[in-house]
Protein backbone atom coordinates (compact mmCIF):
# COMPACT_ATOMS: atom_id res chain seq x y z
CA UNK A 1 0.00 0.00 0.00
CA UNK A 2 1.40 3.30 -0.11
CA UNK A 3 2.52 5.39 2.33
CA UNK A 4 4.50 8.77 2.17
CA UNK A 5 7.87 8.57 4.00
CA UNK A 6 7.92 5.28 5.13
CA UNK A 7 11.11 5.72 6.46
CA UNK A 8 9.33 7.92 9.17
CA UNK A 9 7.11 5.97 9.99
CA UNK A 10 9.32 2.62 10.90
CA UNK A 11 12.57 4.52 12.53
CA UNK A 12 10.14 6.28 15.19
CA UNK A 13 9.02 2.78 16.11
CA UNK A 14 12.58 1.13 15.87
CA UNK A 15 13.72 3.84 18.27
CA UNK A 16 10.76 3.01 20.73
CA UNK A 17 11.43 -0.33 20.88
CA UNK A 18 15.04 0.46 22.49
CA UNK A 19 13.29 2.39 25.55
CA UNK A 20 10.71 -0.36 25.62
CA UNK A 21 10.67 -2.53 28.87
CA UNK A 22 12.94 -5.76 29.20
CA UNK A 23 11.57 -8.41 26.94
CA UNK A 24 11.46 -11.93 29.03
CA UNK A 25 13.15 -14.27 28.48
CA UNK A 26 12.34 -16.67 25.91
CA UNK A 27 12.03 -21.04 26.19
CA UNK A 28 15.22 -22.56 24.80
CA UNK A 29 12.70 -25.21 23.30
CA UNK A 30 9.36 -25.81 22.28
CA UNK A 31 7.11 -28.62 20.86
CA UNK A 32 6.80 -28.63 16.94
CA UNK A 33 4.19 -26.62 15.59
CA UNK A 34 1.00 -27.31 14.70
CA UNK A 35 0.77 -29.44 11.53
CA UNK A 36 -1.02 -26.75 9.14
CA UNK A 37 -1.93 -26.72 5.09
CA UNK A 38 1.32 -25.19 3.17
CA UNK A 39 -0.76 -24.93 -0.12
CA UNK A 40 -3.92 -22.88 1.94
CA UNK A 41 -4.44 -20.11 0.31
CA UNK A 42 -5.55 -17.95 3.52
CA UNK A 43 -2.95 -15.43 4.76
CA UNK A 44 -3.51 -12.37 6.73
CA UNK A 45 -1.24 -9.49 6.40
CA UNK A 46 0.70 -7.60 9.69
CA UNK A 47 -1.78 -8.54 12.06
CA UNK A 48 0.30 -7.06 14.73
CA UNK A 49 1.24 -9.35 18.30
CA UNK A 50 -1.10 -12.34 18.32
CA UNK A 51 -3.38 -12.64 21.38
CA UNK A 52 -6.73 -14.38 22.58
CA UNK A 53 -8.26 -11.77 20.66
CA UNK A 54 -6.39 -11.10 17.92
CA UNK A 55 -5.96 -14.70 16.80
CA UNK A 56 -5.60 -15.33 13.00
CA UNK A 57 -6.15 -19.01 13.77
CA UNK A 58 -9.09 -18.62 15.06
CA UNK A 59 -10.24 -17.91 11.39
CA UNK A 60 -8.90 -20.59 9.75
CA UNK A 61 -6.10 -18.41 8.24
CA UNK A 62 -2.63 -20.50 7.67
CA UNK A 63 -0.12 -17.89 6.97
CA UNK A 64 1.40 -14.62 7.99
CA UNK A 65 2.87 -11.68 6.32
CA UNK A 66 4.80 -9.62 8.41
CA UNK A 67 6.05 -5.82 6.42
CA UNK A 68 6.92 -2.73 8.22
CA UNK A 69 8.61 -3.08 11.97
CA UNK A 70 6.88 -6.70 11.91
CA UNK A 71 9.30 -7.51 9.43
CA UNK A 72 13.19 -7.44 8.93
CA UNK A 73 13.94 -3.72 9.25
CA UNK A 74 17.66 -3.11 9.49
CA UNK A 75 17.26 0.34 10.94
CA UNK A 76 15.11 -1.33 13.57
CA UNK A 77 17.67 -4.35 14.20
CA UNK A 78 21.04 -2.32 14.06
CA UNK A 79 20.57 0.98 15.12
CA UNK A 80 23.97 1.38 16.24
CA UNK A 81 26.79 -0.46 13.90
CA UNK A 82 27.66 -3.60 14.89
CA UNK A 83 24.79 -4.02 17.66
CA UNK A 84 21.85 -6.44 16.78
CA UNK A 85 18.78 -6.50 18.55
CA UNK A 86 16.49 -9.02 17.71
CA UNK A 87 14.26 -9.25 20.23
CA UNK A 88 10.86 -7.73 18.69
CA UNK A 89 10.92 -10.02 15.75
CA UNK A 90 12.62 -13.28 18.16
CA UNK A 91 9.07 -12.70 20.19
CA UNK A 92 7.10 -12.55 17.13
CA UNK A 93 8.39 -15.40 15.39
CA UNK A 94 8.12 -17.67 18.55
CA UNK A 95 5.12 -17.12 18.78
CA UNK A 96 3.71 -17.58 15.26
CA UNK A 97 5.59 -20.91 15.53
CA UNK A 98 3.55 -21.67 18.37
CA UNK A 99 0.45 -21.34 16.57
CA UNK A 100 1.71 -23.32 13.97
CA UNK A 101 1.17 -20.75 11.25
CA UNK A 102 3.63 -19.85 8.24
CA UNK A 103 5.61 -16.88 7.61
CA UNK A 104 6.51 -14.48 4.78
CA UNK A 105 8.22 -11.76 6.05
CA UNK A 106 8.90 -8.64 3.92
CA UNK A 107 12.43 -6.80 4.23
CA UNK A 108 13.78 -3.31 4.29
CA UNK A 109 17.11 -2.65 3.43
CA UNK A 110 16.89 1.26 4.96
CA UNK A 111 19.44 1.78 7.84
CA UNK A 112 21.33 5.14 9.69
CA UNK A 113 23.79 3.56 11.14
CA UNK A 114 25.27 2.83 7.66
CA UNK A 115 23.82 6.14 5.84
CA UNK A 116 21.53 3.31 3.91
CA UNK A 117 18.41 5.72 3.00
CA UNK A 118 15.11 4.14 2.54
CA UNK A 119 13.80 3.36 -1.44
CA UNK A 120 17.97 3.35 -1.99
CA UNK A 121 20.73 1.00 -2.45
CA UNK A 122 22.88 0.58 0.32
CA UNK A 123 25.89 2.46 0.12
CA UNK A 124 27.73 -0.41 1.38
CA UNK A 125 26.19 -3.52 -0.07
CA UNK A 126 28.36 -6.00 1.48
CA UNK A 127 27.12 -4.69 4.82
CA UNK A 128 23.26 -5.00 4.03
CA UNK A 129 23.89 -8.87 2.68
CA UNK A 130 25.97 -9.87 5.47
CA UNK A 131 22.75 -8.60 7.77
CA UNK A 132 20.53 -10.29 5.63
CA UNK A 133 22.30 -13.41 6.24
CA UNK A 134 22.40 -13.28 9.58
CA UNK A 135 18.49 -12.73 9.57
CA UNK A 136 17.74 -15.74 7.16
CA UNK A 137 20.49 -17.98 9.44
CA UNK A 138 18.66 -16.56 12.70
CA UNK A 139 14.92 -17.97 11.29
CA UNK A 140 15.60 -21.09 9.25
CA UNK A 141 15.46 -23.54 12.27
CA UNK A 142 18.59 -25.33 11.68
CA UNK A 143 19.55 -25.60 15.14
CA UNK A 144 22.81 -23.18 14.37
CA UNK A 145 22.69 -19.81 15.18
CA UNK A 146 19.22 -19.67 15.30
CA UNK A 147 16.53 -17.34 17.60
CA UNK A 148 15.17 -19.19 20.40
CA UNK A 149 12.94 -21.56 19.50
CA UNK A 150 13.84 -21.80 16.37
CA UNK A 151 11.03 -20.54 14.23
CA UNK A 152 11.09 -20.63 10.80
CA UNK A 153 10.93 -18.07 7.85
CA UNK A 154 9.99 -19.87 5.08
CA UNK A 155 9.47 -16.48 2.30
CA UNK A 156 11.72 -13.54 2.49
CA UNK A 157 10.46 -10.58 0.35
CA UNK A 158 13.23 -8.45 -0.78
CA UNK A 159 11.59 -4.46 0.00
CA UNK A 160 7.74 -3.51 -0.41
CA UNK A 161 6.11 -1.92 -3.84
CA UNK A 162 9.52 -0.75 -5.09
CA UNK A 163 6.97 1.08 -8.27
CA UNK A 164 6.35 3.26 -5.34
CA UNK A 165 9.00 3.43 -2.51
CA UNK A 166 11.86 2.55 -4.39
CA UNK A 167 13.79 6.20 -5.58
CA UNK A 168 16.73 4.23 -7.41
CA UNK A 169 16.11 3.22 -10.70
CA UNK A 170 14.66 -0.46 -11.60
CA UNK A 171 17.92 -1.86 -12.63
CA UNK A 172 19.10 -1.35 -9.17
CA UNK A 173 16.86 -2.55 -7.74
CA UNK A 174 17.32 -5.78 -9.65
CA UNK A 175 20.79 -5.59 -8.05
CA UNK A 176 19.37 -5.10 -4.98
CA UNK A 177 17.34 -8.38 -5.50
CA UNK A 178 20.01 -10.64 -7.35
CA UNK A 179 22.46 -9.61 -4.15
CA UNK A 180 19.15 -10.72 -1.95
CA UNK A 181 18.66 -13.64 -3.94
CA UNK A 182 22.12 -15.36 -3.43
CA UNK A 183 22.13 -14.31 0.38
CA UNK A 184 19.15 -15.83 1.14
CA UNK A 185 20.19 -19.10 -0.62
CA UNK A 186 23.69 -19.17 0.82
CA UNK A 187 21.82 -18.85 4.54
CA UNK A 188 19.08 -21.14 3.95
CA UNK A 189 18.45 -22.83 0.41
CA UNK A 190 15.19 -24.12 1.18
CA UNK A 191 13.71 -20.60 1.18
CA UNK A 192 12.20 -18.86 -1.03
CA UNK A 193 12.31 -15.24 -2.21
CA UNK A 194 9.43 -13.46 -2.86
CA UNK A 195 9.78 -10.21 -5.25
CA UNK A 196 8.51 -6.66 -3.89
CA UNK A 197 4.73 -6.57 -3.99
CA UNK A 198 3.39 -4.44 -6.95
CA UNK A 199 1.50 -1.59 -5.65
CA UNK A 200 -0.33 0.00 -8.05
CA UNK A 201 -0.81 -2.15 -11.71
CA UNK A 202 0.13 1.07 -13.14
CA UNK A 203 3.60 -0.07 -11.76
CA UNK A 204 3.44 -3.35 -13.31
CA UNK A 205 3.30 -2.37 -17.24
CA UNK A 206 1.33 0.79 -17.55
CA UNK A 207 3.18 4.28 -17.66
CA UNK A 208 5.85 3.04 -14.86
CA UNK A 209 6.83 0.37 -16.54
CA UNK A 210 9.13 -0.60 -13.17
CA UNK A 211 8.51 -4.17 -13.33
CA UNK A 212 9.29 -4.48 -17.21
CA UNK A 213 12.26 -2.92 -16.22
CA UNK A 214 13.37 -4.44 -13.53
CA UNK A 215 12.86 -7.99 -15.47
CA UNK A 216 14.37 -6.64 -18.61
CA UNK A 217 17.48 -6.14 -16.16
CA UNK A 218 17.69 -9.28 -14.35
CA UNK A 219 17.61 -11.05 -17.75
CA UNK A 220 20.76 -9.22 -19.14
CA UNK A 221 22.40 -10.36 -15.85
CA UNK A 222 22.01 -14.14 -16.12
CA UNK A 223 25.23 -15.78 -16.31
CA UNK A 224 23.01 -18.94 -17.84
CA UNK A 225 19.47 -19.46 -19.22
CA UNK A 226 18.25 -21.00 -15.68
CA UNK A 227 19.22 -18.73 -13.42
CA UNK A 228 16.82 -17.31 -11.35
CA UNK A 229 16.62 -14.22 -8.93
CA UNK A 230 12.88 -14.74 -7.60
CA UNK A 231 10.90 -17.40 -6.67
CA UNK A 232 7.38 -15.91 -6.03
CA UNK A 233 5.87 -13.10 -7.87
CA UNK A 234 3.53 -10.43 -5.71
CA UNK A 235 0.59 -8.08 -6.68
CA UNK A 236 -1.57 -5.76 -4.51
CA UNK A 237 -4.92 -5.41 -4.97
CA UNK A 238 -6.92 -2.66 -3.95
CA UNK A 239 -10.03 -1.37 -5.60
CA UNK A 240 -11.63 0.98 -3.29
CA UNK A 241 -13.91 2.46 -5.28
CA UNK A 242 -14.67 -0.27 -7.28
CA UNK A 243 -15.69 -3.88 -7.72
CA UNK A 244 -13.29 -7.28 -6.21
CA UNK A 245 -12.37 -7.98 -10.05
CA UNK A 246 -11.64 -4.81 -11.58
CA UNK A 247 -10.14 -1.03 -11.03
CA UNK A 248 -9.14 2.07 -12.48
CA UNK A 249 -5.49 2.79 -12.23
CA UNK A 250 -4.01 5.72 -12.27
CA UNK A 251 -7.79 6.32 -10.35
CA UNK A 252 -8.59 9.09 -12.95
CA UNK A 253 -11.20 9.22 -15.36
CA UNK A 254 -11.34 7.38 -18.84
CA UNK A 255 -9.28 7.61 -20.73
CA UNK A 256 -6.67 8.97 -19.03
CA UNK A 257 -7.09 6.09 -16.31
CA UNK A 258 -7.09 2.58 -17.73
CA UNK A 259 -9.39 -0.22 -16.41
CA UNK A 260 -7.50 -2.82 -15.14
CA UNK A 261 -9.77 -6.18 -14.32
CA UNK A 262 -8.20 -8.80 -12.43
CA UNK A 263 -8.18 -11.93 -14.50
CA UNK A 264 -6.54 -9.79 -17.75
CA UNK A 265 -4.26 -8.01 -15.15
CA UNK A 266 -2.89 -11.66 -13.54
CA UNK A 267 -2.93 -13.33 -17.71
CA UNK A 268 -0.45 -10.14 -18.19
CA UNK A 269 2.12 -10.77 -15.43
CA UNK A 270 1.71 -14.31 -15.85
CA UNK A 271 2.54 -14.12 -19.77
CA UNK A 272 5.57 -11.75 -19.22
CA UNK A 273 7.38 -13.93 -16.43
CA UNK A 274 7.36 -16.56 -18.96
CA UNK A 275 8.87 -14.43 -21.59
CA UNK A 276 11.39 -13.28 -19.29
CA UNK A 277 12.19 -16.85 -18.01
CA UNK A 278 10.23 -17.26 -14.90
CA UNK A 279 7.54 -19.81 -16.09
CA UNK A 280 5.03 -21.23 -13.51
CA UNK A 281 6.22 -18.96 -11.10
CA UNK A 282 3.86 -18.88 -7.92
CA UNK A 283 1.66 -15.33 -7.51
CA UNK A 284 0.29 -14.13 -4.41
CA UNK A 285 -1.62 -11.10 -3.44
CA UNK A 286 0.15 -10.48 0.10
CA UNK A 287 -2.41 -7.27 0.30
CA UNK A 288 -5.87 -7.08 -0.59
CA UNK A 289 -8.67 -5.61 1.14
CA UNK A 290 -12.13 -3.14 1.04
CA UNK A 291 -13.36 -1.14 3.95
CA UNK A 292 -16.20 -0.87 5.61
CA UNK A 293 -17.72 2.33 7.40
CA UNK A 294 -17.28 6.05 6.66
CA UNK A 295 -13.62 7.09 5.67
CA UNK A 296 -12.27 10.07 6.28
CA UNK A 297 -10.37 11.42 3.51
CA UNK A 298 -7.21 9.65 3.42
CA UNK A 299 -4.15 11.91 2.94
CA UNK A 300 -1.91 8.96 1.65
CA UNK A 301 -4.11 7.99 -1.85
CA UNK A 302 -3.73 9.94 -4.68
CA UNK A 303 -6.29 12.99 -4.43
CA UNK A 304 -8.35 11.11 -6.97
CA UNK A 305 -8.69 7.57 -5.17
CA UNK A 306 -9.68 10.08 -1.61
CA UNK A 307 -12.39 11.32 -3.31
CA UNK A 308 -14.31 8.19 -4.22
CA UNK A 309 -12.95 5.91 -1.11
CA UNK A 310 -15.16 7.91 1.37
CA UNK A 311 -18.37 6.70 0.47
CA UNK A 312 -20.22 4.36 2.69
CA UNK A 313 -19.46 0.88 2.59
CA UNK A 314 -21.37 -1.61 4.78
CA UNK A 315 -20.09 -4.54 6.67
CA UNK A 316 -21.95 -6.61 4.18
CA UNK A 317 -20.68 -5.15 1.55
CA UNK A 318 -16.67 -5.43 2.82
CA UNK A 319 -17.80 -9.61 3.44
CA UNK A 320 -19.08 -10.28 0.28
CA UNK A 321 -16.46 -8.65 -1.56
CA UNK A 322 -13.91 -10.54 0.73
CA UNK A 323 -15.59 -14.06 0.00
CA UNK A 324 -15.52 -12.85 -4.03
CA UNK A 325 -12.08 -11.73 -4.16
CA UNK A 326 -10.54 -15.02 -2.51
CA UNK A 327 -12.55 -17.03 -4.83
CA UNK A 328 -12.06 -15.32 -7.88
CA UNK A 329 -8.29 -14.53 -7.39
CA UNK A 330 -8.12 -17.90 -6.79
CA UNK A 331 -9.73 -19.45 -9.79
CA UNK A 332 -7.46 -17.27 -11.63
CA UNK A 333 -4.23 -18.77 -10.53
CA UNK A 334 -3.48 -16.80 -7.32
CA UNK A 335 -2.21 -19.13 -5.08
CA UNK A 336 -2.46 -16.83 -2.16
CA UNK A 337 -4.41 -14.06 -0.94
CA UNK A 338 -3.45 -11.93 2.44
CA UNK A 339 -6.49 -9.58 3.68
CA UNK A 340 -5.51 -6.63 5.21
CA UNK A 341 -6.18 -6.95 8.16
CA UNK A 342 -7.60 -8.79 11.00
CA UNK A 343 -7.49 -6.40 13.78
CA UNK A 344 -8.13 -2.17 12.27
CA UNK A 345 -5.27 -0.41 12.45
CA UNK A 346 -5.36 3.14 14.49
CA UNK A 347 -4.46 6.26 12.73
CA UNK A 348 -2.54 4.65 9.55
CA UNK A 349 -0.17 6.72 7.91
CA UNK A 350 -1.21 9.29 10.10
CA UNK A 351 -4.70 9.61 9.18
CA UNK A 352 -7.65 9.33 11.74
CA UNK A 353 -10.17 7.38 9.95
CA UNK A 354 -8.14 6.82 6.81
CA UNK A 355 -9.31 4.01 4.73
CA UNK A 356 -6.58 1.84 5.69
CA UNK A 357 -8.08 2.42 9.60
CA UNK A 358 -11.26 0.43 8.13
CA UNK A 359 -10.11 -2.24 6.26
CA UNK A 360 -9.30 -4.93 9.03
CA UNK A 361 -12.15 -7.97 10.20
CA UNK A 362 -12.48 -6.64 13.36
CA UNK A 363 -13.29 -3.11 14.61
CA UNK A 364 -10.79 -1.17 16.55
CA UNK A 365 -12.14 0.55 19.76
CA UNK A 366 -9.32 3.08 19.24
CA UNK A 367 -11.71 4.25 16.04
CA UNK A 368 -14.86 4.64 17.41
CA UNK A 369 -15.11 3.08 20.75
CA UNK A 370 -16.61 -0.15 19.58
CA UNK A 371 -15.37 -3.29 19.36
CA UNK A 372 -16.94 -6.16 17.66
CA UNK A 373 -15.90 -8.69 14.94
CA UNK A 374 -17.05 -7.70 11.77
CA UNK A 375 -19.28 -9.45 9.37
CA UNK A 376 -15.83 -9.92 6.87
CA UNK A 377 -14.54 -11.71 9.97
CA UNK A 378 -17.31 -14.48 10.35
CA UNK A 379 -17.45 -15.05 6.31
CA UNK A 380 -13.56 -15.21 6.24
CA UNK A 381 -13.22 -18.00 9.09
CA UNK A 382 -16.87 -19.38 7.21
CA UNK A 383 -15.14 -19.29 3.78
CA UNK A 384 -11.64 -21.14 5.19
CA UNK A 385 -13.84 -23.55 7.36
CA UNK A 386 -15.83 -24.96 4.01
CA UNK A 387 -12.74 -24.90 1.71
CA UNK A 388 -9.68 -25.98 3.90
CA UNK A 389 -8.25 -29.22 2.31
CA UNK A 390 -9.08 -28.58 -0.99
CA UNK A 391 -7.00 -29.45 -3.79
CA UNK A 392 -6.33 -25.72 -4.69
CA UNK A 393 -4.65 -26.69 -8.02
CA UNK A 394 -7.74 -28.27 -9.73
CA UNK A 395 -10.28 -25.38 -8.79
CA UNK A 396 -12.50 -25.11 -11.96
CA UNK A 397 -14.39 -22.24 -13.05
CA UNK A 398 -17.75 -24.06 -14.20
CA UNK A 399 -19.06 -20.25 -15.30
CA UNK A 400 -17.91 -16.88 -15.70
CA UNK A 401 -20.42 -15.04 -17.80
CA UNK A 402 -22.94 -12.25 -17.67
CA UNK A 403 -22.17 -11.66 -13.70
CA UNK A 404 -22.74 -15.26 -12.89
CA UNK A 405 -19.96 -17.28 -11.09
CA UNK A 406 -19.75 -21.05 -10.29
CA UNK A 407 -16.28 -22.47 -8.71
CA UNK A 408 -16.17 -26.12 -8.47
CA UNK A 409 -13.19 -27.46 -6.17
CA UNK A 410 -12.78 -31.02 -4.65
CA UNK A 411 -12.65 -31.56 -0.57
CA UNK A 412 -11.28 -34.88 0.33
CA UNK A 413 -12.86 -36.15 -2.64
CA UNK A 414 -16.08 -34.18 -2.73
CA UNK A 415 -16.93 -31.08 -4.83
CA UNK A 416 -18.00 -28.58 -2.88
CA UNK A 417 -19.45 -25.40 -5.50
CA UNK A 418 -19.35 -21.67 -4.98
CA UNK A 419 -21.54 -19.08 -6.39
CA UNK A 420 -22.92 -15.94 -6.68
CA UNK A 421 -24.74 -13.33 -9.55
CA UNK A 422 -23.09 -10.15 -9.45
CA UNK A 423 -26.19 -8.31 -10.90
CA UNK A 424 -29.17 -7.07 -9.45
CA UNK A 425 -31.66 -9.76 -10.40
CA UNK A 426 -31.47 -13.22 -9.12
CA UNK A 427 -30.25 -16.15 -11.46
CA UNK A 428 -31.44 -19.74 -11.55
CA UNK A 429 -28.43 -22.27 -11.75
CA UNK A 430 -27.92 -26.08 -12.47
CA UNK A 431 -25.34 -27.90 -10.57
CA UNK A 432 -24.64 -31.73 -11.68
CA UNK A 433 -24.37 -33.78 -8.52
CA UNK A 434 -22.80 -36.48 -9.05
CA UNK A 435 -22.94 -40.43 -10.45
CA UNK A 436 -26.31 -41.11 -11.89
CA UNK A 437 -28.06 -43.63 -9.00
CA UNK A 438 -26.25 -42.01 -6.17
CA UNK A 439 -27.91 -39.95 -3.70
CA UNK A 440 -27.24 -37.36 -0.93
CA UNK A 441 -27.70 -34.61 1.33
CA UNK A 442 -28.10 -31.07 -1.01
CA UNK A 443 -26.87 -28.02 1.29
CA UNK A 444 -26.68 -25.18 0.26
CA UNK A 445 -24.95 -21.91 2.47
CA UNK A 446 -24.36 -18.65 2.84
CA UNK A 447 -21.09 -17.56 3.38
CA UNK A 448 -21.74 -14.07 4.42
CA UNK A 449 -23.94 -14.04 7.93
CA UNK A 450 -27.82 -12.36 7.55
CA UNK A 451 -27.29 -10.10 10.15
CA UNK A 452 -26.71 -6.32 9.52
CA UNK A 453 -23.41 -6.12 11.90
CA UNK A 454 -20.83 -8.46 13.48
CA UNK A 455 -21.78 -7.34 16.76
CA UNK A 456 -25.26 -8.45 15.80
CA UNK A 457 -23.84 -12.42 15.79
CA UNK A 458 -24.40 -13.96 18.49
CA UNK A 459 -23.88 -17.87 17.29
CA UNK A 460 -21.86 -17.88 13.96
CA UNK A 461 -22.87 -21.41 13.95
CA UNK A 462 -26.14 -19.91 13.11
CA UNK A 463 -25.26 -17.05 11.48
CA UNK A 464 -25.52 -18.30 7.73
CA UNK A 465 -28.51 -19.38 6.16
CA UNK A 466 -28.95 -22.50 5.12
CA UNK A 467 -30.97 -24.46 3.43
CA UNK A 468 -31.21 -28.69 3.45
CA UNK A 469 -32.51 -30.45 0.92
CA UNK A 470 -32.61 -33.66 -0.87
CA UNK A 471 -31.10 -34.60 -4.25
CA UNK A 472 -33.89 -34.93 -7.30
CA UNK A 473 -36.14 -38.12 -7.21
CA UNK A 474 -34.99 -38.66 -10.87
CA UNK A 475 -31.53 -40.49 -10.57
CA UNK A 476 -30.49 -39.86 -14.61
CA UNK A 477 -30.87 -36.40 -13.83
CA UNK A 478 -28.93 -35.69 -10.84
CA UNK A 479 -28.86 -32.13 -10.61
CA UNK A 480 -30.15 -29.47 -8.15
CA UNK A 481 -31.18 -26.38 -9.60
CA UNK A 482 -31.62 -23.07 -7.65
CA UNK A 483 -31.18 -19.45 -7.63
CA UNK A 484 -28.51 -16.97 -6.50
CA UNK A 485 -27.89 -13.19 -5.89
CA UNK A 486 -25.50 -11.18 -4.61
CA UNK A 487 -24.13 -13.28 -1.55
CA UNK A 488 -21.61 -16.13 -2.03
CA UNK A 489 -23.49 -19.47 -1.51
CA UNK A 490 -21.46 -23.11 -1.37
CA UNK A 491 -23.27 -25.89 -2.06
CA UNK A 492 -21.93 -29.71 -1.17
CA UNK A 493 -23.50 -32.91 -1.43
CA UNK A 494 -23.60 -35.07 1.95
CA UNK A 495 -23.35 -38.79 2.48
CA UNK A 496 -27.06 -39.93 3.71
CA UNK A 497 -27.72 -39.88 7.34
CA UNK A 498 -26.79 -43.14 8.58
CA UNK A 499 -30.07 -44.39 10.63
CA UNK A 500 -29.70 -44.60 13.88
CA UNK A 501 -30.58 -48.88 13.88
CA UNK A 502 -27.65 -49.48 11.99
CA UNK A 503 -24.31 -50.41 13.13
Amino acid sequence: MEVPKLLDLVLPVALACAVAPALPALAAEVSAPTRTSADSPFGIHDPGFPTAENDITAIGAKWVRYAGRDGIVWDAVERQEGRLDWRHNDHLYLKTRRMGVRMLVSTISASRAHRARHGRTPPNMKAYLDFLRKAVERYDGDGVDDAPGSPVVEIWQIENEPDIFWKDSPQDYARLLMGSYKAVKDANPAAKVAIGGVGTPDGFDGRKEFYIRTLEALDAARAAPGDRYFDVFDLHWYPFAYDYDHMIEPPEPLPEGRLFRLAGYVDDIRQTLARFGYPDTPIFMTETAQYSGTPSRTRMLPPEAADTSSAYHSESRQAVFLVKLYLYAIAHGIQKVFWVTLTEWHAFGGDLNGVFDNVGLINNPLNDGQRHRKLSYYAYKKLAATLEGSDWSTVQTVLDKDGTHVYKLMRNGKPVWVCWNDGRERTTVDLPLGKPGESGEIRITELVPRQGSGKDVSDDATAFRRIVGRSPANPSTRTVTFEIADRPVAVTEESPATPSWMP
